[in-house]
This record gives structure tokens, sequence and C-alpha cells, in this order.
């Protein structure tokens, strides 16, 4: 059975990772003994969606969810627009324009147009931010 990630599954996997992150510190980069445990625990042995999750589904669903994050991240605090989980960046006729701007650069953020990341506050709490102000 292939792999698929509910949003419920998604949350438990970043509950395993928040209860475990002091082993790594602040990178977060968690060595195979970790994933093994990860997709040995409870939670991923009869998830909500697909099949059992294996230590290497579970990585990389972590790094597209971190990859993810960077994405909102930037476009939250650096983009010039405002971020909102109901309305991501809430795009309109009035800044239709500038967001065209932005996504020549920035062309991962196009599914966020106006409409939010369910996990940004749930990473949020995982990474602190990177970004930096506008100038």
């Amino acid at each position: 059975m292939q792999v698929s990630w509910s949003y419920k599954d998604t949350f438990a996997l970043l509950d395993f990772i928040d209860s475990h992150k002091a082993t790594t510190g602040d990178s977060l980069n968690f060595k195979a003994p970790f994933w093994n445990a990860c997709a040995a625990s409870p939670m991923f042995a009869n998830p909500e969606k697909g099949g059992p999750k294996t230590p290497k589904s579970c990585k990389e669903k972590w790094k597209r969810l971190q990859s993810t994050y960077t994405v909102i991240d930037h476009l939250s605090h650096s983009s010039g627009f405002v971020y909102s989980l109901k309305s991501g960046a809430d795009i309109s006729v009035a800044n239709k324009n500038s967001w065209d701007g932005y996504m020549k650069v920035h062309k991962d953020t196009a599914p966020y147009k106006n409409k939010g990341w369910l996990f940004y506050d749930r990473m949020s709490a995982l990474i602190p931010s990177k970004c930096k102000g506008l100038n």
C-alpha cells in the first residue's frame, strides 16, 4: 500500500519530532535510529491514511515539511505580503501585480496565494524563523 499522509498523521509526526527534538539540538537533523523509532511508534502502525509509515517515508515527509515551512516563513516575514492561515497571502486585484513579480522569483509560493498552510504554526514552534526584514 502506498504511503500517504493525512493531516492527523502529519500532526502526529510533528508531535513525535517535538517530543524528541532535545536529542538533536537546534539542527533537527535526526539520525537513522530516530526515524526507525518514529516509524515503529504506535501512531504510525495503523495510520489514518495510506499504509504503515516507514523510516524513509517519515524522514522524507519531514524534509518536505521543512522545505514548505521555509517558503511560507519567507512569504510571511520577508515578502511584504500579509500571510494568514485562513487566506495565505490574500492576493486580490489590488496587489496582483506585486504578487506576479514576487512569483517570478518565488515560484514555490504559488499554492499560498489565497490559501494558508495548516502546519505553519506547528512548524514555527519547532523551527525558529531565519527570515529578516525587507532591507
